[in-house]
């Protein structure tokens, strides 16, 4: 006798809801090392897009302290164009003048693509910081978090993200950490780089390189400019 499938035998395996990887930042500018990091993201399979959604007034930064949102935005559309895994967002430039909050702007994401299930990548440097974040423990509890490593930054001990969110969470955060080297490349090398006049070569792609040069980014001092 041929035994007859169930209803839920006979489906087949349920689908994967594709992993879509927020990717978020002042992009100020974009260069090698947020290409590098979201490319291994995708090559270790733990996504399968990464959508980077450029700030444009952060919360932690006075707004003089980046350059416009239209320029970055428009130097990440010409930097990402050739990659088809990479995406972006001006969910947050759209804010105007007022900052920009990452678990409002994810909780938006997830509204605009629940066929998607979310993952928000994030450097050490935001992890050490995280309990300052708006209502992080919400960020923490309903959405997935990838994290990595920043050169000489340290990773927080358990006790220390225990004491912030409890140890259920702070295990959670620290098996969110990747498993790959610092990147040595920051922004605002880059802009220091600019204004030595430097190479800026193996710091971001030609075309940011050649956009940084026909409008002219970050010749001014960090004082003169506000920016960290």
């Amino acid at each position: 006798m041929i035994d007859t499938p169930t209803d839920s035998e006979a489906l087949g395996p349920k689908a994967r809801k594709p992993r879509l990887g927020v990717f978020g930042g002042s992009f100020d500018p974009i260069h090698n090392g947020h290409l590098f990091i979201a490319g291994e993201i995708i090559r270790r399979g733990l996504v399968d897009e990464i959508l980077f959604v450029p700030a444009n007034v952060p919360p932690h930064k006075p707004a003089s302290y980046v350059s416009p949102a239209e320029l970055r935005l428009t130097m990440l559309q010409e930097v990402l164009e050739p990659y088809e895994e990479f995406s972006l967002s001006d969910i947050e430039v759209q804010h105007g003048e007022e900052p920009s909050y990452t678990i409002d702007t994810i909780h938006t994401l997830a509204g605009a693509f629940p066929e998607h299930t979310l993952c928000f990548l994030m450097g050490m440097d935001s992890l050490v910081e995280l309990h300052q974040w708006r209502r992080a423990p919400e960020l923490i509890a309903k959405f997935e978090l990838l994290i990595y490593p920043r050169p000489g930054v340290r990773e927080p001990a358990f006790a220390e993200l225990s004491g912030h969110f409890g140890p259920r969470q702070a295990r959670r955060l620290l098996n969110s950490i990747l498993d790959t080297p610092p990147v040595p490349i920051s922004a605002t090398q880059v802009r220091a780089a600019v204004r030595a006049r430097q190479n800026l070569a193996g710091l971001v792609p030609d075309c940011a390189r050649t956009f940084i040069e026909q409008h002219n980014l970050y010749k001014e001092t960090e004082e003169t400019a506000g920016l960290q």
